[in-house]
C-alpha cells in the first residue's frame, strides 16, 4: 500500500512539471546552449548585432635576435626586444653595432636588420605596409602581390614595391642605396621616380634626384691605411680608410660610420699583446670585400730596470 501511494505521488509531481517546462522551453524562449549556457533565442534563431567585430590588427612578428636587440612603443621609453614579439604602428626597433633582427609578416614579406639599424613600424594595412629607416641596413624579401604595396622611407627617398628581394641602406648624411636583387621596385625622390630592376642598383644624396639605375658591380672596392707603427705602447689605434659611396664597413665584426664619399676612420681599442684586425665593406648588392691587418703587438707595461750597488760603495774611505 506504502509502495502504491509513492507511485501515484510521483506521477502527480511529473504532471505538474511538464507545463512548467513547456512554458520556459516555448513561451519564454530559453533554451540551452552546447556550452550549458541560457540563450535568450529559440533554438534554429540567429542571433543580430548592430555593430561587426572590430577587424584584428595588423601585426609584425620578431622571429630572429642577435645581440642587443631594442624596441619602443609608439615612441615611449627603449626596452629590451624578445623573439616572438609582436610590432604594431609606430612602434621603432633598432639594433647596436654588433647586433640583427629579423621581422616578418607570415605570407607577405620578411626583413631583416643590419647592425646599427633603426626602423620604424608605420602603417600595417591590409594592401599597404609602410616603414621608415632612419639609419642602418634592411634586407627585404616581399612575396609577389599586385593587390599589395610594401614601402620604405628613408631620408627624403620612398621605395615601393608589390613583389621584390631588394636591399637598403642609409647613412647619418641621409645617402640612400637601393640594389634589387629580384624583381622590381620604384625609388621616387624630388619628383621622379626609377625603376630597378633585379641585379641593378641607384643611389640618392639627399637633396637630389634618383641616379639612373646602374649594373651591380661584381666586387666592392676597399682601401685600408694601416698604421705604420707595429709596436705598441698603448691600446688605442686609429683604422682609416676608403670604399664605395653608399657601402657599409665593419671592423671586427662591429659597424662604423661610412660617409656619402665613401670615408671611413675609427678608434679602435686593442689588446694586450698581439693583435690581427679585419675590415669588411659590404654594399645593397650583395658583395663583399675583406682586408687584414698586419699583426699589431701591444705592451702598456712601464719599463722596468735594475738598480745594482756594491757593498764598497757604502764604505768611507779612510783619510
Amino acid at each position: 500500500m506504502r509502495g502504491r501511494i509513492l507511485f501515484i505521488m510521483a506521477i502527480v509531481a511529473f504532471v505538474a512539471v511538464v507545463p512548467l517546462v513547456y512554458y520556459l522551453l516555448f513561451e519564454r524562449g530559453l533554451s540551452v546552449s552546447d556550452s550549458g549556457k541560457r540563450s535568450s533565442q529559440p533554438d534554429g534563431f540567429d542571433r543580430k548585432t548592430d555593430e561587426e567585430p572590430p577587424p584584428l590588427p595588423m601585426a609584425l612578428s620578431i622571429i630572429d635576435l642577435d645581440g642587443t636587440v631594442e624596441y619602443s612603443r609608439e615612441g615611449g621609453e627603449w626596452k629590451p626586444a624578445e623573439i616572438g614579439m609582436v610590432l604594431f604602428p609606430k612602434d621603432r626597433i633598432r639594433t647596436d653595432s654588433r647586433s640583427s633582427a629579423v621581422l616578418t609578416k607570415p605570407g607577405m614579406f620578411t626583413v631583416e636588420l643590419d647592425p646599427g639599424s633603426k626602423f620604424e613600424v608605420q602603417d600595417l594595412e591590409e594592401k599597404a605596409s609602410r616603414f621608415f629607416l632612419g639609419e642602418g641596413m634592411i634586407s627585404a624579401d616581399v612575396v609577389e602581390d599586385p593587390e599589395r604595396i610594401f614601402e620604405v622611407a628613408a631620408s627624403e627617398s620612398v621605395t615601393r614595391t608589390k613583389g621584390a628581394t631588394f636591399k637598403m641602406t642609409v647613412n647619418q648624411k641621409g645617402l640612400v642605396s637601393v640594389g634589387t636583387v629580384k624583381g622590381s621596385v620604384d625609388v621616387e625622390a624630388e619628383g621622379r621616380i626609377i625603376q630597378v630592376n633585379g641585379g641593378f642598383m641607384t643611389r640618392v644624396v639627399k637633396g637630389q634626384k634618383p641616379a639612373d639605375p646602374i649594373k651591380i658591380p661584381s666586387a666592392v672596392f676597399l682601401k685600408v691605411r694601416w698604421p705604420k707603427n707595429r709596436e705598441l705602447s698603448k691600446r688605442n689605434i686609429v683604422i682609416a680608410g676608403r670604399t664605395k659611396p653608399g657601402a657599409r664597413v665593419k671592423i671586427d665584426g662591429t659597424v662604423v660610420s661610412v660617409g656619402n664619399r665613401g670615408r671611413f676612420r675609427q678608434v679602435i681599442a686593442l689588446k694586450e699583446g698581439a693583435n690581427k684586425l679585419k675590415v669588411e665593406s659590404y654594399d645593397v648588392g650583395g658583395n663583399s670585400t675583406i682586408k687584414e691587418s698586419p699583426r699589431f703587438f701591444v705592451d702598456t707595461r712601464p719599463d722596468t730596470f735594475d738598480i745594482r750597488t756594491s757593498p764598497e760603495m757604502w764604505k768611507k774611505k779612510k783619510k
